[in-house]
């Protein structure tokens, strides 16, 4: 793990930390974390694992990355606002983002800073045969989690730009006897 590792994943973060505000989504804004993702997949996925347990472990945290990304797309509102398609992380949304990216992060760092001869005890419990399982399965959880989100956010996107925009002034005729109506009933003794 190195600075452009750590800033990849602080990046992720901020991705949805700044959709909590609710901002303009974008095609691009919808495609560069699957950039970055798949950067990091050519950079450091190596030998699929061979072995069952091997397997088995890179399948479950492919599943845990599955969960987070469909978790965090489903808890993220997407609208349309005037002529633009806007976003917006609910905070459940955005913890759910952050504990996938985190988590990677920080076994990244622990790895690294003492936490080697732990990691190697678990790997032997666990019945893991490589270390290249654990890159292998951290890229795997991290390309479910970008690509399931992706998705389904892509979808509510293209679901909400095909929406047509309702004039102004058409939306305030059509409110107006709806509100005289009430008015008049607020009115009534």
């Amino acid at each position: 793990m190195n600075w452009t590792d750590g800033g990849i994943s602080l990046g992720l973060v901020l991705l949805v930390l700044r959709q909590v505000r609710g901002r303009e989504l974008t095609v691009i804004s919808l495609l560069w974390p699957v950039g970055l993702v798949l950067w990091a997949a050519f950079d450091y996925l190596g030998t699929i694992p061979g072995e069952t347990s091997d397997v088995l472990f890179a399948s479950v945290l492919a599943a845990v990355g599955l969960a987070l990304g469909l978790g965090c797309a489903l808890l993220t509102r997407v609208f349309r606002e005037g002529d633009k398609v806007m976003v917006e992380a609910r905070p459940a949304a955005a913890a759910l983002w952050i504990i996938g990216m985190s988590s990677r992060l920080v076994f990244g760092i622990v790895a690294l800073h003492g936490g080697a001869e732990a990691i190697g005890r678990l790997s032997e419990r666990l019945d893991l045969h490589s270390v290249a399982t654990w890159s292998t399965s951290l890229i795997t959880m991290a390309l479910c989690e970008v690509l399931s989100r992706t998705l389904v956010l892509g979808h509510r996107y293209r679901r909400a730009a095909r929406r047509p925009v309702a004039p102004a002034a058409a939306a305030d005729k059509a409110a107006a006897p709806r509100m005289a109506a009430a008015a008049a009933e607020d009115s009534r003794p």
